[in-house]
């Protein structure tokens, strides 16, 4: 019953994005990191010149990856959690969804699939953008050495996959937290706190940062492992599954008007 509800209600959610930032924030924050190493490469060409002996395209891609993920990836999975469920509060129409002829799970479902399908989006235009980048740099200096090899597209995908599975614990807990608090600075500040405070537990080789959520995406880019996935990448999923559990519980039985 509830699988027949959720395309309808993932349509809708949809068409309300149309009235915020989101779309435009996945399309244009894709741009950061291909952007940075872009400048960087034309204006010490010496950084770049490393790819020569190696895979050129292996190294501008990882490099693109690490300042995705260090800088970028944590604040935009906290702000699409917070941006979709502002729909709601900002409206104050959260008892009127709730009344429509759907099950509030599929309601709740429909805006979960949205955000990570947004999230999905960010990272197959960000990697368009960063070989569209290497194909420049290419042609603009063939010292980089791009031309002598080809992109590794099983390594951007296992990228893809396991940061990916590394943010679903953030999203777990912003997505409860965006239905709880109103103001979407807070969760922003919140993540902030969480961010810092990974990279000292990750330097200071805290022996449970497996278990903490902001450090996850970092240790994926950071790890290198021939499993599908590691502990941190189990322990998100497990987050992302409970939490939305608990998130939802919580929200069926609140009074939201």
């Amino acid at each position: 019953m509830l699988l027949s509800y959720i395309p309808a209600s993932f349509r809708i959610e949809i068409l309300k994005t149309r009235n915020t930032s989101a779309l435009w924030l996945t399309f244009i924050g894709s741009l950061f990191a291909p952007a940075i190493l872009f400048i960087g490469y034309l204006s010490k060409p010496e950084i770049g010149y490393a790819g020569a002996k190696i895979n050129a395209w292996d190294l501008f891609i990882g490099r693109c990856w690490q300042a995705e993920i260090a800088v970028f990836i944590p604040f935009y999975a906290v702000l699409m959690n917070s941006l979709i469920v502002n729909i709601e509060h900002r409206s104050n129409t959260w008892k009127y969804v709730f009344t429509q002829p759907f099950p509030k799970s599929s309601v709740w479902v429909g805006k979960i699939l949205l955000i990570q399908s947004l999230i999905l989006l960010h990272f197959l235009v960000f990697n368009s953008l960063t070989l569209v980048a290497g194909g420049i740099l290419a042609l603009i200096d063939s010292n980089y050495g791009f031309a002598n090899h080809i992109p590794s597209f099983d390594i951007i995908l296992k990228f893809i996959v396991k940061t990916f599975i590394a943010t679903l614990g953030v999203s777990g807990i912003h997505y409860w937290l965006a239905t709880r608090i109103k103001n979407i600075i807070v969760p922003i500040g919140i993540a902030l706190m969480g961010i810092v405070l990974s990279s000292v537990l990750i330097m200071q080789q805290w022996k449970y940062v497996d278990w903490f959520p902001y450090a996850f995406p970092l240790l994926s880019s950071m790890r290198k492992s021939n499993d599908f996935l590691v502990l941190h990448e189990w322990v998100s999923l497990g987050y992302f599954i409970v939490l939305n559990v608990l998130g939802y519980l919580d929200i069926s039985r609140r009074n939201m008007g």
